[in-house]
């Protein structure tokens, strides 16, 4: 009874807001008498096509013609908002690291040696370096690694302290929320004795994503391990893509209270691609 009653009430009131805008014929007004019937009526009068076959007995003042019937109908019935909603952007995986996008895993297109220590060149960038520094050096080529390569210096502290060396090699990245990843690098440690290091994929959304451990003094391949990151937060670009930073990540411990050597990690091929 209350939704009937609501339904009049706003039948009426729409009625009375359109009336003086409408054609204020008998049609009309027969209509608006019955609004209850009208919308019911009209409902299906003037669906397309119709399934209405006539103009009821209660609005014969419409005198049986379709034109006064839709008139009177579009000024007693409240026609239905129509919802409108911008689908989001459909997200294709891409790689996000390989050796021929902006990522460049590879480093190829960086500064020659000799152009500073942590040397700031976009999107790779050294950062959060205790006891430690980073540059890009030469190596020779290899399989599946070689050319420049960015080198982790490790200097362990003096005796009596806390020797942890800490440094990361950061990026900006984007992926599909939901989508495995595979997280590959080549490495080396040279000489791989000085200080126990460990080098791991880390994001500033999903923490730890993948850490390798010892690591040896010829060039070898980690990875890959794959990781399917997955958000409820943050930003999404134009794409469709959930963005975040990815550290390659090199800590290193030292014995308390001795004096270690400089150890220095390399780094090459870095690779984060869709599986």
């Amino acid at each position: 009874m209350k939704s009937q009653l609501l339904v009049l009430l706003s039948l009426h009131l729409f009625f009375r807001l359109t009336f003086a805008t409408c054609h204020r014929d008998n049609c009309l007004r027969a209509l608006a008498a019955t609004p209850t019937k009208a919308a019911s009526f009209c409902a299906t009068y003037t669906k397309t096509p119709s399934t209405a076959t006539a103009v009821p007995t209660y609005a014969s003042f419409c005198s049986n013609s379709p034109s006064r019937a839709s008139s009177a109908c579009s000024c007693v019935v409240t026609p239905s908002p129509t919802s409108t909603s911008t689908a989001p952007p459909t997200c294709t995986p891409t790689p996000v690291i390989d050796g021929t996008n902006f990522g460049n895993g590879d480093f190829e297109n960086y500064p020659p040696p000799g152009q500073g220590a942590m040397n700031i060149q976009p999107p790779w960038f050294f950062t959060d370096a205790q006891n430690a520094s980073g540059e890009y050096r030469t190596v020779a080529p290899g399989v599946g690694y070689g050319g420049t390569v960015a080198a982790f210096i490790m200097s362990p502290s003096p005796p009596n302290t806390f020797p942890g060396a800490v440094l990361r090699l950061r990026q900006p990245i984007a992926y599909c929320n939901g989508t495995t990843y595979a997280f590959s690098l080549y490495a080396r440690q040279t000489p791989p004795d000085t200080l126990q290091c460990r080098l791991s994929f880390f994001s500033d959304y999903e923490g730890s994503i993948a850490a390798f451990e010892p690591l040896t003094a010829a060039f070898r391949k980690y990875g890959p391990q794959t990781r399917a990151p997955f958000r409820d937060n943050g930003i999404v670009n134009a794409k469709g893509e959930w963005e975040d930073t990815l550290d390659v990540l090199v800590q290193c411990l030292g014995v308390q209270g001795v004096v270690g050597k400089k150890t220095v990690v390399e780094v090459d091929t870095v690779r984060v691609v869709p599986v």
